[in-house]
């Protein structure tokens, strides 16, 4: 039989190691990502009400899986790894059988909200990785390499296939970052990266869509695209560089027919309603968190909790990195969300996945079993 005080003495335990300043963090770009959305969607067809009404949804959906994981040990979860990686791989699957939605398959429409899989697979990869890394050693050797690489690169080449280079891109640095951390040598994965290049340079003959390759042209020659692909780059520009240090207010963004202005560029509007300031202070947080969850990382010396770690601060940090490098022109036009700000409900839950995990990590004392110190 359980004992209550033991349970009561052990949330305690728990509650006093939890990262509240990470997820004050959090908690603060939640509210700018609803302020801008409010302001984003104000005057569209459907009235902001219904957007910001959804999004609160999607926060209050993304909350309840957050506190469900913290009922759960992390040690249980990665044990159906094996499991939630293979439900991820046919939920990809299954997409292709979807009606497309703006020339891609990459959701299921539940009616109450729109599903993207490839949002899912991030934690599940993640996840994956770490059950296989946490205690072999066969990864410091260059043909160890192929088996995690092989994990990561079929859900990657599924989600191209979609297509959705966003995701895909953001996917993309995890099993690097979480072989080195688990100690792969460098010249091995440097080696591993060399490939990847070589790959890119060939998916641009036999993978890209045409629509994929003027996107990387009108990157590097935007004049020549400024009616076409690189419009929508150009207003983010345009909308980031007048809102100046302090911005124009809320409400008065000159960019509300930019495309996908609530979702993959809602960084451009704050930057111009809200100004340097407030589009600075959103990076600082984002920025803040991350060392929240490296710090986490660097605590916590069961192996697999800290690879877990590095995984979702990895994966959260290139997504901002990405959203924001593109809508400043640093990149070329991707479909990619800016985590807990932009419009959207599998993005919403995917990033509170990850912040679960962490939390989770974070408040547990595991005893470490391995030979030899990890990393």
């Amino acid at each position: 039989m359980s004992n209550p005080a033991l349970e009561y003495e052990s949330l305690l335990n728990r509650l006093q190691r939890v990262d509240f300043f990470l997820l004050g963090c959090i908690a603060l770009v939640l509210c700018m990502g609803l302020t801008f959305i409010a302001s984003a969607v104000h005057g569209m067809p459907e009235g902001s009400g219904g957007f910001l009404l959804r999004q609160i949804l999607f926060i209050a959906m993304g909350l309840t899986v957050f506190v469900a994981l913290q009922r759960v040990h992390y040690l249980v979860l990665l044990r159906q790894a094996p499991l939630l990686y293979l439900i991820g791989l046919l939920l990809l699957c299954g997409v292709f059988a979807t009606r497309p939605i703006n020339g891609a398959r990459s959701w299921y429409n539940l009616y109450f909200f729109k599903l993207q899989p490839a949002e899912l697979m991030k934690p599940i990869l993640i996840l994956t990785l770490a059950y296989y890394l946490m205690y072999r050693d066969s990864y410091k050797q260059l043909k160890g390499l192929i088996f995690p690489m092989v994990l990561a690169a079929v859900p990657l080449v599924l989600i191209l296939k979609q297509p959705d280079l966003g995701t895909t891109m953001a996917m993309a640095p995890v099993a690097l970052v979480m072989l080195f951390v688990a100690g792969a040598r460098k010249r091995h994965l440097a080696l591993v990266c060399a490939s990847g290049f070589a790959g890119t340079v060939l998916m641009w003959f036999f993978v890209m869509k045409d629509y994929q390759k003027r996107r990387v042209l009108a990157w590097l020659y935007p004049e020549n695209y400024r009616l076409a692909e690189a419009w929508q780059t150009i207003k983010a520009e345009i909308a980031i560089g007048s809102g100046g240090l302090w911005g124009k207010g809320w409400g008065e963004s000159s960019q509300s027919n930019l495309p996908e202005h609530h979702t993959d560029f809602i960084y451009a509007v704050a930057a111009e309603e809200g100004g340097l300031l407030t589009a600075g202070l959103m990076l600082v947080l984002m920025y803040l968190a991350a060392l929240s969850g490296l710090g986490i990382a660097a605590r916590t010396r069961e192996p697999a909790g800290r690879l877990i770690a590095v995984g979702c601060v990895t994966i959260l940090a290139t997504q901002v990195l990405i959203n924001t490098g593109v809508n400043l022109g640093m990149l070329p036009t991707t479909g990619l969300t800016f985590p807990f700000v932009s419009y959207g409900g599998s993005s919403i839950l995917s990033s509170f996945i990850c912040l679960g995990l962490l939390v989770n990590i974070g408040t547990q004392q595991e005893v470490v079993l391995s030979k030899e110190s990890f990393g």
